[in-house]
């Protein structure tokens, strides 16, 4: 996950937080909830480095994906799931390879690069360059590590 290091002070003390009903819309492409991505280069653009201060925060973390539904468009009502499904994953067309992914105990997987295309049929046509998974419940994540860039 990934955020301007002036929001770190917040999320370390309150943990991650899905923006009020009455916080405007603009930026959920998939609805309000918390975002994260399988490639680093996707969440580090979020960071807002700037020429004075060049550094930026990255959060690593498990997230109870459940089953997801997949789109390839943005839907800023994706948060209104459908009956059985627990997250959004927004298809893109650059995914880490599988083969060098770290699976630990449990069901915990790592993705680690580097990116290539997308096999999957039905992302071909997505509008993003890289995946996106989107939970609706702060219950849904285990933040682990905090990276500095």
């Amino acid at each position: 996950h990934g955020s301007p290091l002036t929001n770190f002070a917040g999320i370390i003390s309150q943990g991650l937080r899905i923006a009020p009903p009455e916080a405007p819309v603009t930026g959920y492409m998939f609805g309000k909830g918390v975002y994260f991505a399988d490639m680093s280069s996707k969440s580090a653009n979020y960071c807002h480095p700037s020429r004075s201060k060049d550094t930026g925060l990255l959060l690593l973390s498990e997230v109870a994906l459940g089953k997801c539904n997949e789109l390839i468009h943005a839907d800023y009502n994706a948060n209104k799931l459908p009956a059985g499904l627990s997250s959004v994953k927004a298809l893109g067309t650059v995914v880490p390879n599988v083969k060098n992914e770290v699976k630990l105990d449990g069901d915990v997987i790592i993705p680690m690069g580097p990116g290539e295309p997308t096999t999957a049929p039905n992302a071909k046509n997505s509008t993003l360059n890289y995946n996106e998974y989107i939970v609706y419940d702060t219950k849904q994540v285990r933040m682990r590590y905090l990276i500095k860039l």
